[in-house]
This record gives structure tokens, sequence and C-alpha cells, in this order.
């Protein structure tokens, strides 16, 4: 545990950090499954409509400093090319 002052708002705030970062990485999860899940179907506009979410939150994560921005490149690449293999 934190013995100054200083260190202990230091946990809060990393606490807090931690928690909204996970949230946001969730929602990425959720998109992606969502995307997978259209792929595997093969439902073109269920594939577009999922993957114009799961840019939007890598969009999102990039924005907001969860993911570094070539990171969210090169996921980015990696949808669209899974998107182009399944058509």
């Amino acid at each position: 545990m934190p013995t100054t002052k200083s260190a202990t708002k230091a946990l809060k705030v990393s606490q807090k950090k931690r928690s909204r970062n996970r949230r946001f990485l969730e929602l990425l999860k959720e998109a992606t499954k969502k995307f997978e899940k259209a792929q595997a179907e093969g439902n073109a506009t269920a594939l577009t409509e999922a993957l114009s979410l799961v840019y939007s939150r890598i969009d999102t994560l990039e924005k907001k400093n969860i993911i570094h921005k070539n990171n969210a490149a090169r996921k980015k690449s990696a949808f669209a090319k899974a998107l182009k293999n399944n058509a």
C-alpha cells in the first residue's frame, strides 16, 4: 500500500484509468466478435456494418490513447484484409 499522499492519489488515478481502459477494450472485443460472427455467416451487409463498428471502436481507443496509433493501424489493416479474403 502507498505510504505518501501523492502515492495514494496516484494509485486511485491508476485504478480509475485501468477500469476505464478495460471497458473500452471490452467494447472492441464485442465488436470483433460481431465481425467474426458476420464473417462466419457470410452476410455481406452485416459484415460491412460490423467492420464499421470495429473501425469506430479502434479509432476511439486510439483517440483516448489507450492503444498506440500504429497498433490501431495494424488492427484496422488486419480487419480490412479479413474482409477482402472473405469476399
